[in-house]
């Protein structure tokens, strides 16, 4: 046994030994058939190889190797033989860019079908990679199936870039004679979407599918064919060619031939060059004169007389070029400029505010240096035009956007230089106290933060991210109150105007008003435990000891709760008490079951948030609120009410607050005979009209005839107060509306995002289903459903900036209309506001 063990091993020595060198002979023969591109010969040197060493692993691998031949066949235009090769590199196992060639190869051979049937089965297997997932969208446009593309951008958009939905979203607008929406689509396209396409060319059919003929002539390069001698666009592809070619026929406007201009005297050619800028200028389009100049400048210092119009009209240029949106070109026109003498330091401002918008961060950093040294240099030669008083704060302002440009590019060392450098000049400068306070708060001293930039802003200020910075640090310390005056203060410096007409709701009171356990629990338990009332809700869910019944009621273990806000009120002042009294008791009141000793746990805290209003008014209120949603009887409310509307300036409107407030947590009508009253003394108060109208159900007929009256008393008198009570009434009804349609919470729960299109259509038919007729309803149903998905969150990563650490779907998007309690703010890419 021994001795057939040791021939064994020396068997296996020799073998090993023997196909070693075997292997990488191979290789080394391998390698040259492939840098030399004799596929064929390589792949039949494999199939001798295999013979007799089957064990080879070759690199690269066989398929990869019938992919190149297929490529090879392809370029010889060997469609057929490109197609077995192909399809071998299939059979091997090979993916990702074999399909592209394989579905080109049988559409050279007219084999659709074909081709369509390979890329449907590879994207369905999930084998085709994202940069190709439009080329099966495109084989189902050629054969007609746009259903099937609809379908399949509605349900799996995440399957292809944005690019490629502008893309098929701007087709599928010209099949449906919407040329106008097609350009929109095809104008937010800035690179090919596969190998060989041309995006302006579905811009330009899209222009001239819209008759906009000139602005199509434009891009083809037809209107300067007429001038300019070098080579038109419209020649440089064929498909240009042939949309040019389309549109003299449709216009009867042919262009010159430029193979006859090309043999044209130089002298001649310049001339005409020249004479086309004068005409540019005499219509007023200073931009495309402007690239006629510039074009012209690399051939020829004839005409001197266009020379002279050459620094005049490249200023005019880049202004008209900023005003139609053409950053880049701007910035083409302007940079030449700032070199000349004299310096034009409007100019250069001008210039860094286009180099930052088309994000050329370091020519940013050249420009400031040159604006420094030109600063320095004038200031030596021209003291009296630059006094301290004048100077000093130049040269900060100057440091503090050299400090910003710095931070663009990471250079986070020389940015805190820059600042330096400004506080050593001018310690005093508005723009270095708003860089300060952006640095403070980085730092989390939001206190030092805030006092910095106020003092910025009021000082003239005007970098955006200082703002930014401030209503992130007012949020930070949770005082709303004081974001919403400095935004009222200082917004209308930075384009924030809405404050005053924004609708903005409490979380604790959002999520209590959607009267539903399973939804007030979810919706508070993703809100921030530094809010005392949110911390109270949660408290409350966290005390629940059984599933919700019949009734949406819960059991609760009232010693935990009662603990638990016991200790969270101690440590609360008198005023930050009463939203979460408030909260205690309606929670308690709204979801807990009706078990012994609940009604004596709503008694309590209600007792502890009327005696708060000896020293705290606003309590009072918060009190009679609770009572309207906790009793069934007027009578119970008519002494406490009377008491107090008798000790305020204004009770009809007192009244009107109340029970407007009260509504939000069920329908209220124990303070009807009340609102009855006052609406005899005050017939024509807007407030009053909307309270009663919230007595009735929303499709009441009454409560459309309050509404509407109280309404238009409000606008007439343009009662701001009032006007703002009736958009929030309308915010509460869109937010009762969504949330009367959307399915359980838990059907969120593990959510299949493939399943979407069945819960979006179940809530469609929850809100059209008896209103419209079937057939209506069925043909409307995917315009509706895009209209859905269209305004909700998009959950792919494009934004990395942006991402959530949070998996989970945003429930308080997808239940309630209210805006979200911090405002969106336009972020740039870089810069001091990122570390914040």
């Amino acid at each position: 046994m021994a001795k057939h063990q040791s021939k064994q091993r020396s068997q296996k020595h020799v073998s090993s030994t023997g196909t070693e060198p075997t292997e990488n002979s191979f290789g080394m023969q391998l390698q040259e058939l492939l840098n030399q591109k004799k596929y064929r010969q390589a792949l039949e040197e494999i199939k001798k190889i295999q013979r007799s060493h089957p064990e080879i692993e070759f690199t690269p691998k066989e398929s990869e190797i019938w992919f190149l031949r297929g490529q090879q066949e392809f370029q010889k235009q060997d469609f057929k033989q490109a197609e077995k090769s192909f399809g071998r590199a299939l059979e091997l196992g090979l993916v990702g860019d074999v399909y592209y060639w394989q579905a080109k190869c049988l559409l050279e051979l007219n084999r659709l079908d074909a081709s369509l049937n390979l890329l449907r089965d590879a994207f369905e297997a999930g084998n085709l990679i994202k940069d190709y997932s439009i080329c099966y969208l495109k084989l189902l446009l050629l054969k007609g199936d746009t259903a099937t593309v609809e379908q399949l951008i509605n349900q799996q958009s995440k399957r292809f870039s944005a690019a490629q939905l502008h893309w098929i979203r701007g087709v599928l607008a010209l099949k449906q004679g919407q040329p106008e929406a097609a350009l929109t689509s095809f104008q937010k396209i800035k690179r090919p979407i596969t190998p060989g396409d041309l995006p302006n060319a579905w811009i330009i059919y899209s222009q001239q599918m819209s008759g906009n003929w000139n602005a199509a002539a434009n891009l083809l390069g037809l209107e300067s064919s007429k001038y300019i001698f070098d080579r038109p666009k419209y020649l440089e592809n064929p498909i240009l060619e042939r949309l040019a070619t389309a549109q003299q026929a449709k216009t009867g406007e042919l262009p010159l031939e430029p193979r006859n201009l090309e043999r044209e005297d130089p002298l001649i050619q310049d001339a005409r060059s020249a004479l086309t800028i004068v005409q540019l200028i005499n219509k007023g389009n200073h931009h495309d004169a402007a690239h006629a100049l510039l074009q012209r400048e690399r051939r020829s210092n004839r005409f001197p007389e266009i020379e002279s119009l050459r620094t005049p009209l490249l200023t005019l240029a880049g202004q008209q070029a900023l005003t139609q949106g053409q950053t880049e070109c701007a910035e083409l026109f302007w940079q030449p400029l700032l070199t000349e003498t004299p310096f034009n330091p409007q100019l250069a401002v001008n210039l860094l505010q286009v180099l930052d918008a088309n994000d050329s961060d370091k020519k940013r950093q050249s420009v400031l240096t040159q604006f420094l040294r030109w600063l320095e240099r004038e200031a030596k030669q021209k003291p009296q035009e630059w006094p301290d008083t004048r100077l000093k704060p130049t040269l900060a302002h100057l440091h503090c956007w050299m400090a910003d440009a710095y931070m663009v590019t990471d250079r986070g060392r020389a940015a805190l230089g820059a600042l330096q450098q400004a506080e050593r000049i001018c310690p005093t400068s508005p723009e270095l106290l708003g860089r300060k306070g952006l640095i403070a708060a980085i730092e989390e001293n939001y206190t030092e933060a805030i006092s910095l930039i106020t003092q910025a802003i009021e000082g003239g200020c005007r970098y955006e991210e200082t703002y930014n910075a401030l209503l992130t640090c007012w949020e930070e310390l949770g005082d709303k109150q004081a974001l919403n005056e400095a935004r009222r203060r200082f917004g209308k410096y930075f384009g924030d105007i809405s404050v005053e007409t924004e609708v903005e709701v409490l979380p604790w009171v959002d999520a209590l008003s959607t009267l539903s356990y399973s939804l007030f629990s979810r919706l508070v338990q993703g809100e921030d435990k530094k809010d005392p009332a949110i911390r109270a809700c949660q408290i409350f869910v966290n005390a629940v000891q059984s599933q919700p019944n019949s009734g949406g009621r819960v059991s609760l273990h009232q010693k935990a709760a009662v603990e638990a806000w016991d200790s969270l009120l101690q440590k609360l002042s008198g005023n930050e008490q009463i939203p979460v009294l408030q909260a205690i008791a309606l929670s308690t009141h709204l979801f807990a079951k009706r078990e012994k000793g609940i009604a004596a746990v709503i008694n309590q805290y209600l007792q502890k948030l009327f005696n708060l209003s000896t020293e705290h008014p606003e309590a009072r209120i918060a009190h009679l609120v609770v009572l309207a949603v906790k009793e069934n009887s007027p009578q119970k409310l008519e002494l406490p009410v009377r008491a107090y509307l008798d000790t305020t300036p204004q009770p009809g409107n007192t009244l009107a607050n109340i029970q407007l407030q009260a509504r939000r947590f069920g329908c209220i009508t124990t303070l009807v005979p009340a609102l009855e009253e006052a609406l005899r003394r005050e017939p024509q108060n807007p407030l009053l009209l909307l309270a009663r109208a919230t007595t009735y159900p929303v499709e009441h007929p009454k409560y459309e005839q309050f509404k509407q009256e109280g309404f238009e008393l409000a606008r007439r008198l343009q009662d701001a107060k009032a006007l703002q009570a009736f958009r929030e009434e309308q915010a509460f009804l869109s937010a009762q509306e969504t949330a009367s349609i959307m399915p359980d919470p838990e059907e969120f729960d593990n959510l299949d995002m493939s399943k979407m299109d069945d819960l979006l259509e179940k809530m469609l038919h929850k809100m059209f289903g008896n209103k419209v007729p079937k057939a209506e309803f069925e043909r409307m149903l995917p315009e509706l459903k895009q209209q859905i998905l269209n305004t909700m969150p998009d959950f792919s990563d494009d934004d990395e900036e942006e991402e959530d650490d949070d998996d989970e779907l945003d429930l308080d998007f997808l239940f309630r209309d209210f805006p979200s309690s911090s405002t969106k703010r336009k972020k740039r890419k870089k810069g001091f506001q990122e570390l914040l």
